[in-house]
């Protein structure tokens, strides 16, 4: 005798670039902006949800995140599996480029997932301690606004934020 399947509650999701994409319930409700709507709203059937301000490549990465913080919290806790978590953390963030992260960033902020927003968030801090300024404006795509001499004096008033730059490389 074979027990039938059981059939979870899909959503599905519209990205930025058109893109849809059919998610489980639990995943979905990872994302705080959307478990908002369907508590504030819970006779809503949306058929689908559009997400305007994530693209089809990040709410890709986002599932796959989500997918296995789902699967680690079912385990038993243990500190085997935090490190798994953060191992599996540490190889998300480091299959991105900065690009990517600062993408993944508004993402999360907009879907409200505190916990990706906080370890994308940290990743950068990591990605831009001991940077010099230059390589911080490119990071960001931030323009020098300041002439060279008020960039010098600035430079002459606050040298111990200077002191342990790394070199200016990408």
């Amino acid at each position: 005798m074979s027990m039938a399947a059981v059939e979870t509650k899909k959503i599905t999701l519209r990205t930025a670039d058109n893109h849809e994409f059919e998610v489980e319930e639990a995943i979905a409700m990872e994302f705080s902006t959307i478990k908002t709507f369907f508590d504030e709203n819970p006779d809503a059937s949306e058929d689908t949800i559009p997400l305007p301000n994530v693209t089809s490549k990040c709410l890709s990465a986002i599932i796959e995140y989500c997918k296995s913080h789902l699967a680690f919290r079912a385990r038993e806790t243990s500190s085997a599996i935090d490190e798994q978590v953060r191992t599996y953390d540490e190889e998300f963030v480091k299959a991105r480029d900065n690009e990517s992260l600062k993408e993944l960033i508004l993402a999360a902020n907009y879907l409200n997932i505190k916990a990706l927003l906080d370890m994308l968030n940290q990743a950068v801090a990591d990605r831009i301690k001991n940077k010099s300024v230059e390589y911080v404006r490119r990071f960001f795509g931030i323009e020098n606004d300041y002439t060279p001499e008020e960039e010098a004096a600035i430079r002459a008033e606050n040298e111990w934020a200077f002191e342990g730059v790394d070199p200016d490389d990408d």
